[in-house]
């Protein structure tokens, strides 16, 4: 629920938490003491002088949040979004990538609508049943949710790290397992459950496709595609196991995400990368049955919404194979996983699992905002949708 707690600055503007058709919002109460020529006339706040956002936060904004925002609560949080980095303490945030980025994410017009593009390459499967494996595509599939004609649901399915590497090996590129990265079989066996408890797992997403006549969308953002394949490795283990391996090959299309620009920029082979999974072994056979759709990005959409690790920590939870014994994703997200849990987590190293602090959950919820606003603002919004 939106509740932005009181903030006072220095008698210029503060809000107040109301309740709007069942759904808590904010009311603004507008004081002009300062100057006209203030940089930000609408409230007369002079930046040089406030606060920071520490010790209070911007409370959840969702679909339903954003639809009863009266239009002077909307000019307040754009003036957030804009303003982000002047407000807040960069410190409560992980250290930017770029020193000399100023704004939040999507600021700019051009980045939205590659954005935008992306999030809409869903909206065509929107009768299909879609994986969403980890956290990357989370900001997209959302997006999607939001958007006139765009997808009613997908599954989220928690997955962190690969244990496959890729290599020089003659025209293109192979790859090779690494043991040591592997999950031990006890772990295994916890994933293989937790697949189960969400009808990810390959049987139920054959019984899904044949009941649909439709494939089941598994779709995750790729660098050199290893994080997927492994997820794959997994997938197709179980679905030998359970008798509907070949089945399970015609169950599943791809939908995968990336971008050629910021590979190029990095200087990567390409041996390294190209816009395609190589599929593990057990799915080898199948390479020309399973189809892959690749979307391309810009290099400032994908570094500031993919692999930015601030806008990385707001999405879900953080779950490499290490922690499949230890919690269930469901109940520990970002942020809120106990220092005693993590002490069962040998493996991870430090700085993998990250504090979600106020700051990171202001970041997240003015994304949300600026997202659901331009939507709004350009006709492209739902009329209805329950947050899931």
């Amino acid at each position: 629920m939106l509740t932005i707690a009181p903030i006072s600055f220095k008698n210029t503007y503060s809000v107040q938490s109301v309740k709007r058709n069942g759904v808590k919002s904010a009311t603004a109460n507008c004081e002009r003491n300062l100057p006209q020529n203030a940089p930000y006339a609408a409230y007369n706040i002079n930046l040089a002088s406030q606060p920071s956002f520490q010790q209070r936060l911007i409370g959840d904004i969702e679909f339903e949040e954003y639809n009863v925002l009266v239009d002077k609560e909307k000019e307040y949080l754009r003036y957030l979004y804009a303003n982000f980095y002047e407000l807040t303490d960069v410190n409560e945030l992980h250290f930017k990538r770029d020193k000399n980025i100023d704004k939040l994410p999507l600021s700019s017009e051009e980045d939205m609508k590659d954005f935008l593009k992306v999030a809409a390459g869903y909206n065509k499967y929107r009768e299909h049943k879609i994986i969403c494996v980890g956290r990357s595509p989370k900001w997209f599939l959302n997006t999607s949710l939001w958007m006139k004609d765009g997808i009613e649901n997908y599954s989220f399915a928690a997955f962190s790290g690969n244990w496959y590497r890729r290599n020089r090996q003659g025209l293109g590129p192979t790859q090779y397992k690494d043991e040591s990265k592997m999950p031990t079989e006890k772990e295994y066996k916890m994933y293989k459950k937790y697949m189960k408890s969400l009808n990810c797992d390959p049987a139920s997403i054959v019984k899904h496709a044949k009941k649909s006549g439709k494939p089941v969308i598994i779709t995750d953002y790729i660098h050199s595609g290893c994080g997927l394949a492994s997820y794959l490795d997994l997938m197709s283990r179980m679905a030998e196991e359970q008798g509907v391996l070949d089945e399970f090959a015609h169950s599943i299309k791809l939908f995968t995400m990336a971008s050629v620009e910021y590979l190029d920029d990095m200087g990567y082979d390409n041996w390294y990368y190209y816009p395609r999974v190589i599929l593990p072994e057990r799915l080898k056979p199948y390479d020309k049955v399973i189809e892959q759709e690749y979307h391309d990005m810009s290099a400032n959409v994908l570094k500031s919404i993919l692999i930015d690790k601030n806008t990385n920590e707001c999405r879900s939870t953080y779950y490499p194979h290490s922690a499949w014994t230890v919690y269930n994703p469901m109940k520990y997200k970002t942020g809120i996983i106990s220092e005693e849990k993590l002490k069962e987590m040998p493996r991870v190293r430090d700085g993998e699992v990250n504090t979600f602090t106020d700051a990171m959950k202001d970041y997240r919820n003015l994304m949300n905002f600026r997202i659901l606003d331009y939507l709004s603002e350009n006709d492209l919004l739902k009329e209805k949708h329950r947050t899931r």
